[in-house]
């Protein structure tokens, strides 16, 4: 790439992190002054308050080689710096109390905030790993099990995999150590939430132990947004989470391929009325291993709530972890759309004898970095 198209995308870039600083001092109720913000091309120093010409230094090799969510939490980090320098009127520059007091205004996750720390080039990897590892490769032997053209060990599996993640959520309520959080970022590059997306979102909302928010990113090589699907929870939760959505999707494509389904009207409504009824079948499944678990469902509860969606509700930590990242959460409802009966119908059929075909698998990476 030429010098000059480096510097058209260093002005893109450049008058992004601007409008970030915007959108970040919206978020957090800041007034802060924006800062000249200067790329340049360090290796090492990834990011750098310069309290005497306000400036903000990011490094191009950051916004080239992590997602752009990486780069916004080194973003809010030298903004913590500039609340120092600004508003507590403190020019030491270092990280002790008042920089982790920033930090914790902003919400900036503890592996942000060291002068040398570990960026993850995804998920954040829980501190706790060895606890981590060890449930998630239970509940990946079960649901490797699960791939068994044997419907009644195939069902055993999936149900008992349901149990332990079940049991060690509960366990785990009450521990109120924020490292035990995190959120990880799926995103297609669509410029909208499909409606399979929303009813996979559903899914893993109801039956995984996570909370879902429908976000954006931009993208510092295409110049675009994109529409976003963050999932928050526990690592072992989101890890399975994620598995659950990424399966879900391919089986979607792999069944309309194969079905060769012969529409006479509008072939994507028809793709999606028969997604949405596969989605809706599985979920029945889901439903269904609950019902039978034995816990008194639906026998004195005033509510529809699955055992997970109660004790998801009862993370209060949770829920402070998302407000940390998003302060100013907003509802919206969702159309349904049009949709073709027969190829729902069609799909929910398919979906009640859908099983999980493999097991999860976690190649999360870190890599060192220098922050100022």
């Amino acid at each position: 790439m030429s010098i000059q198209d480096w510097s058209n995308y260093y002005r893109l870039w450049g008058t992004q992190l601007y409008h970030e600083f915007h959108s970040i001092c919206f978020q957090y109720g800041l007034s802060l002054e924006p800062p000249v913000f200067v790329l340049t091309e360090s290796q090492t120093q990834l990011g750098s308050w310069q309290p005497e010409k306000r400036e903000i230094r990011m490094s191009s090799c950051l916004i080239r080689t992590y997602s752009w969510d990486i780069t916004l939490e080194v973003l809010k980090h030298e903004i913590a710096h500039q609340i120092c320098t600004e508003l507590f009127h403190e020019f030491n520059g270092g990280h002790g109390p008042s920089f982790q007091k920033a930090c914790d205004i902003l919400g900036v996750p503890g592996c942000f905030r060291l002068s040398c720390g570990d960026l993850p080039h995804g998920l954040k990897e829980n501190r706790q790993e060895n606890n981590v590892h060890r449930i998630l490769e239970k509940i990946r032997k079960l649901l490797s099990l699960a791939e068994s053209s044997n419907e009644h060990e195939a069902k055993l599996a999936m149900e008992t995999a349901g149990r332990l993640l079940k049991k060690y959520n509960i366990e785990m309520l009450g521990d109120e150590n924020p490292e035990n959080y995190v959120y990880s970022i799926i995103n297609r590059k669509k410029k909208r939430i499909d409606a399979y997306q929303s009813r996979i979102v559903k899914i893993l909302t109801q039956f995984f132990y996570v909370k879902a928010i429908y976000s954006s990113i931009y993208d510092p090589i295409e110049h675009e947004k994109y529409r976003t699907i963050e999932i928050f929870g526990k690592n072992e939760n989101v890890e399975i989470a994620k598995y659950c959505y990424h399966f879900l999707e391919r089986k979607l494509l792999f069944l309309w391929k194969e079905r060769k389904l012969q529409c006479s009207g509008n072939k994507r409504i028809a793709r999606k009325s028969f997604s949405i009824g596969v989605l809706q079948g599985f979920h029945d499944t889901l439903l269904d291993q609950e019902r039978a678990s034995g816990k008194g469902y639906g026998k004195s509860r005033t509510s529809q709530l699955t055992d997970c969606e109660l004790i998801v509700a009862g993370d209060k930590e949770l829920d402070r972890f998302i407000h940390a990242r998003y302060p100013r959460l907003q509802k919206r409802s969702r159309t349904g759309g049009k949709i073709y009966s027969d190829f729902y119908d069609r799909g929910v059929q398919e979906g009640r004898r859908l099983i999980f075909n493999k097991g999860i698998k976690n190649d999360i990476g870190n890599k060192g970095i220098y922050l100022e």
